[in-house]
């Protein structure tokens, strides 16, 4: 039986942004979980009212921008920021603009391309991402090694706590923090130490041009040893990804082989001859129906292909491991991750970021990943890599047989988000030690 109080409810938000009804929840939900009721703020006011009447009923609290994961929410209350979705100010003398969280992903590059700005964090999931979950989760992706992380694109927010109370933090100035960096710790959080409510983000200038070099390879070691070439000869673009043949397809359509998608934004004239370049070591390096992509509607759909792959991968996380090495080092890497899997070019999906020395395996039906991931750990650590994030650091702890170490973690994460939420109230369904 719920405490859930709807009328309660109803008189913050209005009537008509409470939702009980299953069927219409279903709409907003994602997962098992059965929350008693879907709620759509509007502001802050609302935001931070719900939160401290979830408090004294102690009913939990999970948000989303357009969809809401209910792992944990049972009887509780699932916070949908679609109504939030403005861009509050475009500044665009200092390259920055302040957003509400709800606003879609692919709506704010839609508008700040209008404005002939650029927000390069790509979006989490290709239609339903919002700018808030852009932040919550704050991943790396592909375009982070010219652009840096996720993290670097916000300079500050405001959020309501998992008391009720408001914070705001940060400024337009790009040197905004000395010592402890708060904002940059909230990025990741998922929705445990505070629900956003306003973003400032950082913007850049738009780039003069975009262009793709696409090739595909009969060997995922062919292609890959064109990335170390391109390494060695310092040619640094915006993505270099590879996807295997069971993947190649999802990007785009009736691929035959390994596909690799190579990305350049920048400049019209220095962009066509590093496109030429690239071409020709793809070319020379085996690759066949190699081909320099400058038609904007064609460059979109090789980008949007690669956007939804990741996607796919991303809403997998329970049957994919992950890993990092050195750029140079992912010939190796990927040698010895054949030993243990089979033919990488067959697998059910292998991703390479080469630019960032990354992997992504998706994994067969029936694959213990734990298992797994011990025996991609032990190679990736002697490569001078790790499986990526506390996973990894788990892993790299049973390796070195420490398991204080490993302890030691998981009690700083907890007596964190013990200190923001002392009655459990935010993300339940989140383990930030998972």
């Amino acid at each position: 039986m719920s405490n859930v109080n709807i009328s309660k409810l109803k008189a913050i938000v209005g009537d008509n942004n409470v939702i009980d009804s299953p069927s219409e929840m279903a709409k907003y939900l994602k997962g098992q979980g059965k929350p008693a009721v879907v709620v759509l703020p509007g502001n802050t006011s609302e935001v931070s009212n719900i939160v401290k009447l979830a408090n004294e009923q102690n009913v939990k609290i999970a948000v989303g921008g357009a969809g809401v994961g209910t792992k944990g929410l049972s009887g509780g209350i699932a916070m949908v920021m679609s109504r939030m979705n403005r861009i509050l100010e475009m500044d665009h003398l200092n390259l920055v603009a302040y957003v509400e969280p709800g606003l879609l992903h692919k709506e704010f590059l839609l508008k700040v391309g209008e404005a002939g700005l650029n927000f390069p964090p790509e979006p989490y999931e290709v239609e339903t991402s919002s700018i808030g979950g852009c932040f919550s989760i704050g991943d790396s992706d592909s375009k982070s090694f010219e652009y840096g992380p996720t993290r670097t694109f916000l300079l500050g927010f405001e959020m309501v706590l998992p008391t009720g109370e408001i914070l705001e933090i940060g400024n337009k100035c790009i040197k905004n923090v000395s010592g402890l960096d708060f904002i940059h710790f909230a990025v990741g959080s998922q929705g445990t130490f505070g629900i956003f409510t306003k973003l400032l983000v950082k913007l850049l200038p738009a780039q003069e041009a975009k262009r793709a070099v696409i090739g595909t390879f009969t060997s995922i070691h062919k292609a890959n040893a064109t990335f170390n070439t391109l390494i060695k000869r310092n040619i640094q673009p915006t993505r270099m990804n590879l996807l295997n043949a069971s993947l190649a397809q999802n990007a785009i359509p009736g691929t035959e082989g390994q596909l690799v998608i190579i990305d350049l934004q920048g400049f019209k004239e220095s962009g066509k001859n590093i496109a030429n370049e690239i071409a020709a070591v793809l070319t020379l390096g085996g690759g066949t129906d190699v081909k320099i992509i400058e038609d904007e509607v064609e460059y979109d759909q090789v980008v949007n292909g690669w956007l939804k792959v990741r996607a796919d991968l991303n809403g997998k996380p329970e049957r994919t491991v992950e890993f990092l090495v050195g750029p140079a080092k992912m010939p190796q890497a990927l040698t010895q991750l054949e030993a243990l899997t089979g033919d990488l070019g067959t697998y059910p999906g292998v991703v390479v970021e080469g630019l960032l020395g990354y992997v992504c395996l998706a994994l067969p039906e029936g694959t213990d990943k734990l298992a797994l991931a011990a025996k991609v750990n032990r190679l990736a650590m002697s490569l001078g890599g790790n499986v990526k994030g506390l996973l990894g650091h788990k892993l790299k702890s049973e390796a070195y047989n420490d398991a204080e170490m490993w302890q030691q973690t998981v009690g700083l994460l907890q007596e964190l988000r013990q200190q923001f939420d002392p009655k459990g109230i935010l993300s339940p369904g989140v383990s930030l030690e998972a």
